[in-house]
């Protein structure tokens, strides 16, 4: 709630402070909005969302190698993601800042992190965690297209992890770290609702989902690997769907484009609020499924099944073009 409202008055400040034109976001014909919104919701959103961490996470048991790491890793991709907002920086120098603020990060969880400890040399591990996390921090920034689709896509499974906490499911920490992110993402709602007025931009996608992969990270060490899979299920499929059909069609995957599963059912007659329901819904669904890969045997596997089917079965409707009947 501290998160929630301290990100609401925030970026209420700087929607007042700053000129109407600053960090506008330009209508095209990819553009999923057709009325003029600010690129200013990172501004608000990671400062608080960084504050909140400092100021309850010790005692929930974050340390502060991680508190240290993820801040410092947050904030070069928020400074990285404002100029490029504001400037439009090479694809290049966007990439060299995403790895090296994953490497800070991971380094950040510390040597007694093991995911696949008995498959994997550490060094190994760390790499790979490192490119899931350059790969979380963009598929976050695909997903900034549409009235909030972030906070239904990452607000929910961020909650549910806070909740999962209650539970001792997972860690006071890991749970404390989801529910200030979901916090913040909540307050910027507000602002992100339909029609936005407001986007996170790259200033907010990046570092948010930089911080957002690490909890997931953190969960999958809690609860199981699968669990820390299935909570952001949505966003994986729908941007790694589109990469691969992206590139069986030989298209430029670094040119922008509007192929996501979301952007086609918005442009075929997909009200936003059907979408985010829908997304909404399928999140409640895959954090059941979460819950039940605690359990072994066919209990986990019949549980990801489960996620897997009603994510696809989601995607195909999305893609499919037809709305669904209202009334």
């Amino acid at each position: 709630m501290t998160t929630a409202v301290g990100t609401t008055v925030l970026l209420a400040a700087i929607i007042l402070l700053l000129p109407g034109h600053f960090l506008g976001a330009a209508i095209t014909e990819r553009s999923n909005h057709t009325q003029p919104a600010r690129q200013l919701g990172g501004l608000a959103i990671v400062p608080i969302v960084l504050a909140s961490l400092w100021i309850f996470g010790p005692a929930a048991g974050l340390d502060g190698r991680f508190m240290t790491s993820s801040t410092l890793a947050a904030l070069l991709l928020w400074i990285t993601g404002f100029f490029d907002d504001r400037h439009h920086l090479p694809e290049s120098v966007r990439l060299v800042a995403q790895l090296l603020a994953a490497g800070i990060a991971v380094y950040g969880l510390g040597s007694e992190f093991r995911l696949l400890p008995e498959l994997l040399p550490l060094a190994v591990e760390r790499f790979l965690l490192a490119l899931a996390l350059v790969y979380f921090i963009n598929l976050t920034n695909f997903m900034d297209g549409l009235d909030l689709m972030v906070v239904s896509g990452l607000g929910i499974p961020l909650a549910l992890v806070a909740t999962f906490a209650a539970f001792g499911l997972v860690t006071s920490g890991t749970g404390m770290a989801g529910a200030c992110i979901a916090g913040g993402l909540f307050g910027f709602a507000f602002f992100n609702r339909p029609k936005a007025r407001v986007f996170l931009g790259d200033s907010g996608s990046l570092p948010i989902g930089l911080l957002s992969g690490l909890v997931f990270f953190l969960v999958a060490r809690d609860l199981s690997i699968s669990a820390g899979l299935l909570l952001p299920l949505f966003f994986i499929a729908d941007a790694t769907s589109t990469l691969i059909m992206r590139l069986a069609a030989r298209e430029n995957i670094l040119a922008a484009h509007s192929k996501h599963a979301y952007q086609i059912a918005k442009r075929s007659g997909w009200s936003v609020w059907q979408i985010v329901a829908c997304v909404g819904a399928l999140n409640l669904i895959l954090g059941i499924c979460a819950i039940m890969t605690s359990h072994g045997g066919l209990v986990r596997i019949a549980a990801i099944l489960a996620g897997l089917i009603a994510a696809t079965l989601l995607l195909s409707r999305f893609r499919v073009r037809k709305p669904p009947a209202i009334g």
